[in-house]
C-alpha cells in the first residue's frame, strides 16, 4: 500500500479517542487523514481537563469532540462529575481551538429533546433534557454556539438519537439484553411500548467523515438517526431470531419512570446537504454486533 501524503491531508484530531464511537471512527479515519495523537504514548494520556496538557498537542485543522461522560444512569447518582467532564472538557478543547486557530470541530452531543412533542423531531422542536447527562450536553451546545459566534470557528454539533455497534458501552441497551439472555434467557424492559431510533455506528462515523470533507460554514446542528423507531421489544426479537433461543421478556416500569417512549429523527438536513441516508438496517446491524466474538453465546 502506497504512504499517504500528508501534506495534502487535513489533520484531524479525535477527543474521546479510546471510547466506543471514538475507536470505530480512529479506525475508519486512520488511511484517509493524519490523526493528530491525544495520547503521550500508550501509558499516558492527555487529559482534556487538565487545561495546560493541551498545550502538548500538535496543532490541527478539525477537531472531533467525543470525550464525555456517558451514562445517564451514573449522572443522576453524580451529576457533578458529569457537569465537570462534559462541560470544562468541552470548554477547554474549544479554548484550544481559539488559541491554536482551529476553526472546525465537531461537536457530538446527544438526544436532548425529552418526551417530544411531534414525531419525526426535528432541529427546531423545543429541548427538554431531562437528566443531568442530557443538561451537561445542552450547556455544552451553548458553548459551542457562543466560540462560534464570537471567534468565527465554525462548528457541527451533531445529536445522535441511538448509537449501537460491536463492543459499544455495557450501560447501553442491545448489549444489555445480549448480556441478560447469555446470563438466564431473561430481558427486562421498562415498557411494552418504548421505541428508540436506532444507527449503526458505521453510518455515523461515515457521516462524520462526509462532514469533515465539507465543512459548512458558522454553527449548525443536525439530528442524527436512522429515520425509523423500532420497539425495544422488536430488538429483543431480533436479536432472538439470529440466536436462535428462547427468550422471556419482563415489564418493571419503576426502571425508568420518566422514559422518554419514542424517538424518531427527522434527518432530511442531512440527506440534502451531504446526500448521507444510512445504509445498514436494523438486522443487518445487530447481525454485525452479535457476530463479535465477545458476544458470542
Amino acid at each position: 500500500m502506497a504512504l499517504l501524503d500528508r501534506k495534502n491531508q487535513l489533520s484531524v484530531l479525535v477527543t474521546g479517542n479510546r471510547g466506543f464511537v471514538g475507536t470505530n471512527l480512529i479506525r475508519n479515519l486512520k488511511n484517509k487523514v493524519h490523526l493528530v495523537p491525544l495520547d503521550k504514548n500508550k501509558d499516558q494520556r492527555v487529559n482534556i481537563l487538565e487545561r495546560n496538557q493541551l498545550k502538548e498537542l500538535q496543532n490541527t485543522d478539525i477537531i472531533v469532540h467525543l470525550a464525555s461522560k456517558t451514562s445517564l444512569l451514573d449522572s443522576t447518582v453524580n451529576p457533578y462529575d458529569t457537569y465537570v467532564t462534559n462541560i470544562l472538557g468541552t470548554l477547554n478543547i474549544l479554548d484550544f481551538a481559539r488559541q491554536n486557530k482551529v476553526n472546525k470541530i465537531v461537536n457530538v452531543s446527544t438526544y436532548v429533546y425529552g418526551k417530544p412533542i411531534y414525531l419525526p423531531i426535528n432541529e427546531r422542536h423545543p429541548l427538554n433534557p431531562h437528566s443531568p447527562y442530557t443538561k451537561s450536553k445542552v450547556i455544552a451546545e451553548e458553548l459551542c454556539k457562543f466560540y462560534a459566534e464570537d471567534y468565527g470557528i465554525d462548528i457541527v454539533n451533531l445529536r445522535p438519537f441511538y448509537i449501537y455497534g460491536p463492543a459499544s458501552n455495557e450501560f447501553t441497551f442491545v448489549s444489555s439484553v445480549i448480556k441478560q439472555i447469555k446470563r438466564n434467557g431473561k430481558v427486562i424492559l421498562s415498557s411494552r411500548n418504548t421505541k428508540r431510533d436506532f444507527l449503526f455506528v458505521d453510518d455515523f462515523i461515515d457521516l462524520i467523515y462526509k462532514i469533515i470533507k465539507n465543512f459548512p460554514k458558522g454553527y449548525n446542528t443536525y439530528n442524527v438517526g436512522s429515520g425509523k423507531s423500532y420497539s425495544l421489544e422488536m430488538v429483543v426479537e431480533i436479536i432472538r431470531q439470529i440466536l436462535n433461543v428462547d427468550v422471556d421478556i419482563e415489564y418493571d416500569s419503576s426502571m425508568r419512570p420518566n422514559d422518554v417512549v419514542d424517538m424518531l429523527a427527522d434527518i432530511t438536513h442531512l440527506e440534502k446537504l451531504y446526500g448521507w441516508k444510512p445504509q445498514i438496517d436494523i438486522k443487518s446491524g445487530l447481525n454485525l454486533v452479535l457476530s463479535d466474538s465477545m458476544y458470542k453465546i
